[in-house]
């Protein structure tokens, strides 16, 4: 069957990404058949005929076809044309069987926000065995500074240029993941009894953070654009004891929400007025469509903590975290960090940071970038049109599911677990009172490959095309 040269042109519109054109023309085309928009043995529009539909230059068009056709998407033939290859021929996609196919038992993870998994063993093998034959090696088994070697502290200072943060060594410390880096930060600004404000929605992390070092916490009610700047004020006028706020203003956990610039300056600028300390989670930051937004950090650098760790963007056990602040607020960091964990253990920090200076990192964030827009691209085309669903949102390795009335996120989450899928409580994130949200976070770098995801997710679509479950069709909400 010849595609509809119209498809790319719908799939592109849909595609708010940036980038090389033919880049995003080869994103579609794996985009489609990962949806089943395409099949094995298709006919892609002529060079001339798809440059025509798109309004691009013939050449465009055949750089495409050629990367496409090096991801063993198509295959092309002299005088035939170009042709998909199929789920049999793409890596990722290889032995995922047809839409409308039985794909067999599953049992996928959606519950932990984990990033997919690519050549990092290959690369972390290679890095293993240049410090095997080093001679410098038993300098791994010593103590390193609280936080962390001056070397490592200059290379963690490049990495945090990429996110717009501009600081120096000196106000950089090295911490055992993100999670510690957040309990560092929180024991750095606040003391016990004094309030942390969080948006209504906030990572769970944040909260048994707070409640372990005795934080008071109140909640701030955000929208589908992140925190409410005029919520803010109010809950700072409300709270004489609130000395900081903790947020995640790019690529929010669970919502996706990114702060537009507007009300990044608007925080910014109350933050000043009621001398608030401002705690960035920027976890998801580099793996976002959003990375042109500059952070807190740079709009208020005066009374930021930015942390950030390698979890997200390469792997969970480098356990490798970096948290930067201004000169008076670093100096607090040292103690902290010597009273949690003493220093950063030094064979993980050594990986991680010879990754980032030896262009490793560069590569596998890249790869990430593009796995997980293929991922989040599937997710949406598979399940925004399903009648239970009323808007998905997907950013770097998350998607928040919003539903229609009268399904529950319970529901949803009982009918994915007798699907396989795992899936985890709203009420993790809430930090209010208030009932949870008729929505659910799915996390969509847990899955082995794009195959398995969308066979998930495609039985999932499947049942809730069908309905509520039965136990649930009487139940009023």
């Amino acid at each position: 069957m010849a595609a509809d040269p119209r498809l790319f042109a719908r799939l592109l519109e849909d595609d708010a990404t940036t980038g090389p054109v033919y880049r995003r023309i080869a994103e579609a085309i794996a985009t489609a058949v990962t949806t089943g928009s395409l099949s094995a043995g298709d006919r892609l529009p002529t060079h001339r005929e798809l440059a025509r539909e798109l309004g691009v230059a013939v050449p465009t068009v055949s750089r495409a076809y050629r990367e496409a056709e090096e991801q063993g998407l198509v295959t092309s033939t002299v005088g035939r044309g170009t042709f998909v290859a199929g789920a049999s021929g793409i890596p990722h996609l290889r032995d995922t069987p047809a839409p409308g196919e039985s794909s067999g038992p599953v049992r996928l993870d959606m519950a932990v926000n984990a990033p997919a998994r690519g050549r990092h063993e290959e690369m972390l093998r290679r890095t293993l065995a240049t410090f095997a034959a080093s001679a410098d090696l038993g300098a791994l088994l010593g103590y390193e500074p609280d936080i962390g070697s001056r070397e490592h502290r200059h290379g963690a200072s490049r990495w945090l240029a990429r996110s717009g943060v501009e600081a120096g060594p000196d106000q950089v410390a090295i911490c055992h993941g993100s999670q510690h880096a957040l309990l560092v930060a929180f024991g750095a600004a606040l003391r016990a009894g004094e309030t942390l404000l969080t948006e209504s929605l906030t990572y769970p992390g944040a909260k048994s953070a707070a409640q372990l070092l005795g934080i008071g916490r109140s909640a701030v009610a955000m929208d589908d654009e992140g925190l409410i700047p005029e919520a803010l004020e109010e809950a700072c006028a409300a709270t004489p004891a609130a000395r900081a706020l903790y947020c995640m203003p790019t690529a929010h956990n669970p919502t996706t929400a990114t702060l537009p610039l507007a009300r990044r300056e608007a925080i910014a600028g109350i933050a000043r007025r009621h001398d608030l300390i401002i705690i960035e989670d920027d976890a998801f930051g580099l793996l976002s469509e959003h990375t042109h937004l500059p952070p807190l950090a740079a709009l208020a650098p005066e009374r930021t903590l930015f942390l950030t760790s390698l979890s997200k963007t390469l792997a969970p056990g480098l356990r490798c975290g970096f948290l930067a602040g201004p000169p008076e607020l670093a100096g607090r960091l040292g103690a902290l960090i010597r009273a949690t964990v003493f220093n950063p253990a030094p064979l993980a920090t050594a990986v991680a940071l010879s990754w980032l200076g030896d262009g490793t990192a560069d590569r596998l964030l890249d790869w990430q970038r593009q796995e997980m827009r293929r991922r989040r691209t599937a997710t949406v085309n598979l399940l925004a049109g399903t009648p239970a669903i009323s808007a998905v949102r997907a950013d770097a390795l998350h998607a928040w599911v919003e539903l229609r009335e009268p399904w529950t996120a319970s529901e949803v989450l009982a009918l994915a677990e007798g699907h396989g899928i795992s899936l985890g409580p709203t009420l993790y994130f809430s930090a209010t009172e208030e009932p949870s949200p008729r929505a659910v976070r799915m996390c969509l770098g847990n899955a082995p490959d794009v195959g398995t995801l969308t066979g998930a997710l495609r039985a999932l679509a499947d049942a809730l095309t069908r309905g509520r479950p039965a136990w649930a069709a009487n139940t009023r909400v």
